[in-house]
């Protein structure tokens, strides 16, 4: 098998687990989607008459709400991690081989994933506000 072949294998190799990581990063993002609206409605919800045992419920449901979040945002990390070793490699041995770049840094404007960020961030906050506000309802007037 000659060198320029096997580059091609590579070439191969790296644009395929690029797109398949892609397209987990989306499916993880849909899956924390679904999840956060599930904790969202249950914030929502008085499963209890008492205000004492509603205040905690809703700090519980919070604090895993935050924790979620944080948990997102260090998977989209590493996700992202992911895409530009398999990005950069392709792009070195594009050059190689002779064929076109199909990971060009010239087309500009702000890659769809680090967009994504907003995401986890701004769920974070969002459960950082209810755990204030459930916090205040705990405290005695």
């Amino acid at each position: 098998m000659s060198e320029e072949l096997e580059d091609l294998n590579k070439l191969k190799l790296f644009t395929e687990r690029q797109d398949a990581e892609a397209r987990l990063h989306w499916s993880r993002n849909s899956y924390f989607l679904v999840v956060m609206s599930i904790l969202i409605l249950a914030f929502g919800q008085k499963p209890v008459e008492n205000t004492f045992q509603l205040a905690l419920f809703r700090t519980l449901i919070a604090s895993l709400g935050i924790a979620l979040s944080v948990v997102w945002l260090l998977i989209q990390y590493r996700s992202s991690q992911y895409v530009l070793y398999y990005k950069s490699n392709a792009r070195k041995l594009a050059k190689l081989t002779n064929t076109p770049d199909i990971y060009p840094k010239e087309l500009g404007g702000i890659e769809i994933r680090k967009l994504a960020y907003a995401l986890p961030i701004a769920f974070f906050f969002i459960w950082l506000a209810f755990l204030v506000i459930s916090l205040f309802t705990l405290i005695p007037n």
